[in-house]
Parts: C-alpha cells; structure tokens; sequence
C-alpha cells in the first residue's frame, strides 16, 4: 500500500502529457540523484516506476490525470513522510499545476 498518494486532474492532450510526466520524472532523478537508483519506462511511455533504497515510486498519466504514488520502506523513510509528500508535490505542481 502506498504511503504517499497524489492525484492531478489536467487537461493537456495526451502526447503533452507524456512529455510532461518524463520531464516530472528525469526532475524527480536529477534533483535526488544519490536516492534514485532506477527509472523503468512502461512501453507506451504513460508510466514510470523509479525506485531507490528508500522508496519504490509508481508514475502514471492518462488523458485526464496524473497519479504518483510512492511506497516508503524503512523507519527512517516513513519519518521523513511530511517532507518526501511536500517535494513531491511541489515538483508534480511545476508540470501539472492544480
């Protein structure tokens, strides 16, 4: 089950959002590139899956939403819950805005 779950209702065309959702994806590695161990790309390019020591990270766009949804493992991971929920939502925010 998922610990941290956002949702974004957008209106952008498909193929934008996709654009969007890898450009959300490689800011998500770039500005966490210590956690981040790997990246896998469904074959539509509609989903991610990121995961790292801490954390597993599934992405997904559709025509009308974004979801992302982060599983934290650990003790330590779950404390820093509030501020993991917070970074993510204000990056999620830069290429879907609410």
């Amino acid at each position: 089950m998922a610990d941290i779950v956002l949702k974004r209702s957008h209106t952008f065309p498909v193929d934008i959002a996709k654009a969007k959702l890898a450009k959300l994806v490689d800011s998500f590695r770039t500005k966490n590139p210590s956690m981040v161990d790997a990246v896998h790309w469904t074959a539509d390019g509609t989903g991610a899956t990121a995961t790292g020591k801490m954390f597993e990270c599934q992405f997904k766009v559709t025509d009308a939403d974004l979801s992302v949804e982060v599983e934290l493992k650990g003790f330590a991971a779950k404390l820093a819950k509030g501020m993991a929920q917070s970074r993510i939502e204000k990056t999620v925010g830069e290429e879907f805005p609410a």
